[in-house]
Parts: C-alpha cells; sequence; structure tokens
C-alpha cells in the first residue's frame, strides 16, 4: 500500500483499540482529511477507474478490509453528472471524503403517505469540494450527485458493504433491501 494508506490503517487501528461510538468515527474523519491531503495517493487516485454497474449494483473499489477491527476503505467514482441512487448504510458508519471533484450531498427522511406507501423527502444538503469529508451515520438516508466534472472519493466504512441490511430508496416511494456497491478488489501501491 501507498506509505499514507499504511499510516492511516495503522493510526486507524490504534482508533478502533482506543475509542468508541461517535467519537471513532469523528477521529476517522480527521484521519481521512489529513490522507485526503496526500500527493501521492491524488496521483495513484488519477488512474481508479469508473465502476461499472450490474444492473442491480454499482462498483465499490476495495482497497482494504481490517481483518480484526472490520473497517474497509473503499474508493467510488463517479462520471460528470453522476449519483447515486438515494439509499441508507444500515447499522453501518461511513465517512466519505472527496479527492477530485465537487458533490452535493443531500440528507432526506421517511415520509409515511395516507395511503400507507412510504416515501422520502429532502431534509439538508451540502457541497463538498476536494479534501472535505461527510460522515453518514447509521441509518441515515442519502445521496450524492457529482457535479460537471469526475469525483474520486475515499470511502471508510465500519464494515464491508454487503456484510449488513441496508436499503435503497426508489423513484416511485417505495423502498427494497440492497446488498451494497460491488466489492472490486483493486491496490493501493
Amino acid at each position: 500500500m501507498l506509505p499514507a494508506v499504511e499510516r492511516f490503517v495503522s493510526e486507524m487501528r490504534d482508533v478502533c483499540t482506543t475509542v468508541d461510538g461517535d467519537e471513532r468515527w469523528e477521529k476517522c474523519r480527521e484521519l481521512l482529511l489529513k490522507l485526503l491531503e496526500d500527493g501521492e495517493l491524488r496521483k495513484h487516485a488519477e488512474d481508479w477507474p469508473v465502476g461499472g454497474y450490474d444492473g442491480k449494483k454499482v462498483d465499490n473499489l476495495l482497497f482494504y478490509e481490517d481483518p480484526d477491527h472490520s473497517f474497509v476503505i473503499n474508493g467510488l467514482i463517479k462520471n460528470p453528472g453522476g449519483r447515486a441512487m438515494i439509499h441508507d448504510h444500515g447499522k453501518a458508519w461511513t465517512v466519505y471524503g472527496l479527492l477530485r471533484g465537487n458533490e452535493r450531498i443531500v440528507r432526506y427522511r421517511e415520509v409515511g403517505g395516507a395511503d400507507g406507501d412510504v416515501g422520502y423527502e429532502e431534509i439538508a444538503a451540502v457541497e463538498c469540494g476536494p479534501g472535505e469529508v461527510d460522515i453518514v451515520r447509521p441509518w441515515e438516508i442519502h445521496s450524492e450527485y457529482a457535479g460537471d466534472e469526475k469525483t474520486v472519493a475515499v470511502i471508510i466504512r465500519s464494515q464491508r458493504s454487503g456484510t449488513f441490511e441496508q436499503y435503497r430508496y426508489l423513484d416511485d416511494g417505495g423502498k427494497e433491501k440492497y446488498g451494497g456497491p460491488n466489492q472490486v478488489p483493486y491496490e493501493l501501491g
């Protein structure tokens, strides 16, 4: 792995043994902010491929999965104007940092209609650019919308997608269980 990523992993492992709950993910945010400043990582990210879509799920690059603490490091690259389907991450924490490009990150909440249907409404949005980090708490409904250029994100999750229940929220107002993005192994070195 790149030296900055090795340093991040070592420091994150220390955090996992000494800090719990919200504070753990605030510390992870601080570590990811430092990692996003690394020039070698930025250069390496220029060659990361835009993930595919198999008709059900998008691809995330899987850089690292910790054998003791279960956190993972993923990459997500979107073409200009790309977006993630509205979704949650179930019980997992996610710390999302941009290396390149700008994204509008939107939070939603579930709402029920008079007929018993479930829908969602936007409750907050932030604009994030290179070097900025967002924390997505468990069960928060959200989406990311890329701007006019390709975006490159580094994502730290408390556990690998596909190992927990989560949902995506459909354009017709419904929701369905979702196994999370495909995990595509990719070397950071």
